[in-house]
């Protein structure tokens, strides 16, 4: 009985870890800002993995209908493309930290190895375009005690969201991932988009017709922060 008693607080202690870490919104190991209480109807749009192949198309379509968005970019795919990262900042977007590999080993790196990642991928940026990033994204939105140590020491604002596109199935008609995050939109919400994938300008074309039908404004992670501080 006491080693089946055992095995259940393992199994229990198991199943926290695992949700405290998988989940981007959790808050156990890294306080992430996911969404931000209003009633204003505005919305952040954020896309993860770039620069990349389709990030120009990205940026002609958020041009075109005036709209913001949050860019978390990889480090090492930035030479070649100092370019579009350039663009996105003239455009008034904002850019992020999401690590230099983006590697599936990072949350089990030591907290040396994971610090001199996000220190490289900053100076990237900053080399780029001048200003010093501090939001960052966890990759693939895991999250754990050395990250929540690594980040906090190097000051960055950790950005989850709420609102999950799956747009990384590339099996998925886009419409149907449109559908999808429409029915899932509410004040405030931060949805989790990706610039490397194939037709993510036409996904973002038919999200974005939708808000601007229903009057949202698409704005910044940094400017959703600023009001969260005021709401």
């Amino acid at each position: 009985m006491y080693c089946v008693i055992i095995i259940l607080v393992f199994l229990l202690l198991l199943a926290f870890f695992v949700w405290a870490s998988a989940d981007v919104g959790s808050q156990v190991w890294l306080k992430t800002f996911c969404k931000v209480d209003t009633e204003r109807k505005m919305i952040a749009l954020t896309f993860d993995d770039g620069p990349d192949v389709m990030t120009e198309k990205v940026l002609d379509v958020l041009e075109r209908h005036n709209a913001k968005a949050t860019f978390f970019l990889i480090g090492s795919k930035i030479s070649g493309r100092e370019h579009v990262v350039q663009r996105m900042i003239e455009g008034g977007h904002a850019v992020g930290n999401h690590s230099w590999s983006h590697s599936g080993a990072f949350p089990f790196y030591n907290a040396t190895k994971m610090s001199d990642e996000l220190v490289r991928t900053s100076d990237a940026i900053e080399r780029v375009t001048g200003l010093k990033p501090l939001l960052f994204r966890p990759p693939f939105g895991v999250t754990d005690p050395t990250i929540g140590k690594v980040v906090k020491r190097l000051g960055l604002k950790a950005v989850g969201w709420n609102i999950r596109s799956l747009d990384t199935i590339a099996a998925t008609p886009r419409r149907n991932v449109a559908d999808k995050v429409i029915g899932k939109l509410t004040p405030g919400g931060i949805i989790l988009l990706h610039d490397r994938c194939d037709e993510a300008d036409k996904l973002l074309e038919m999200l974005l017709n939708h808000l601007d039908s229903e009057g949202y404004a698409c704005v910044t992670v940094d400017e959703m922060l600023q009001i969260d501080a005021y709401e």
